[in-house]
């Protein structure tokens, strides 16, 4: 992903949103993305400012939002199997995700991100169904949960690949955690799991004990 900067999605009219709860959550993200949430009592291993939500702007990450809750929703940029591939992914690696719609939310960033992290993005998405072919003669998303937690703590305990010479289903398993997460916790459940109660953030995040690996509960 490098140093490139991405198109945010482009706003609509409405992107500014309406009342007080619209406008306190639209500073929520614009503090979480802009540095200051670096601070914040974040899980283990996650840092605003080191994944991919980061390079897209509080505005474009609304819209976003705002358009990944349509129903019926229509992918723009995943195809049917690949949506419903990161969907389940996505609430095995961090438990609320379906809920918050994570897989809906990526689909929309996706649509205006650059050649190369979607390439990456693609890569190891088809990784983890690969890997359940592999090992299950299924895909994904038609494993049971016992078999995804054990694809999960053997991908997230594999040993890292050697940058180009060498990509390995942890390489992949990070690059996932890392969108499905960020992308969770500039949700509204995952701000509030974060301490925000509508207006402010807790100094410190209450029972936060969500580890640096696969499925949190």
């Amino acid at each position: 992903m490098g140093s490139e900067r991405t198109e945010s999605v482009s706003p609509r009219p409405d992107a500014d949103g309406a009342g007080p709860e619209g406008v306190a959550r639209r500073t929520v993200l614009q503090t979480l993305l802009g540095g200051v949430g670096a601070t914040l009592a974040f899980p283990a291993g996650l840092d605003a400012q080191a994944h991919p939500v980061h390079r897209h702007t509080a505005a474009g990450i609304a819209q976003a939002q705002e358009r990944a809750a349509a129903v019926p929703y229509t992918p723009e940029f995943l195809d049917g199997h690949q949506l419903e591939t990161l969907t389940v992914l996505s609430e095995a690696i961090v438990p609320g995700s379906r809920q918050a719609k994570v897989a809906e939310f990526l689909d929309q960033l996706l649509a205006v991100e650059s050649s190369s992290s979607r390439r990456a993005f693609l890569s190891a998405l088809g990784a983890f169904d690969m890997l359940a072919i592999e090992r299950h003669n299924r895909a994904w998303k038609a494993l049971t949960a016992a078999e995804q937690d054990a694809l999960l703590q053997h991908a997230s305990t594999a040993e890292r690949g050697r940058g180009q010479d060498k990509t390995t289903i942890r390489d992949h398993f990070e690059t996932l955690k890392g969108w499905i997460s960020d992308a969770y916790y500039s949700s509204e459940p995952g701000m509030r799991e974060l301490g925000w109660t509508g207006n402010v953030f807790h100094a410190e995040l209450p029972g936060c004990t969500h580890p640096d690996g696969h499925r949190t509960g």
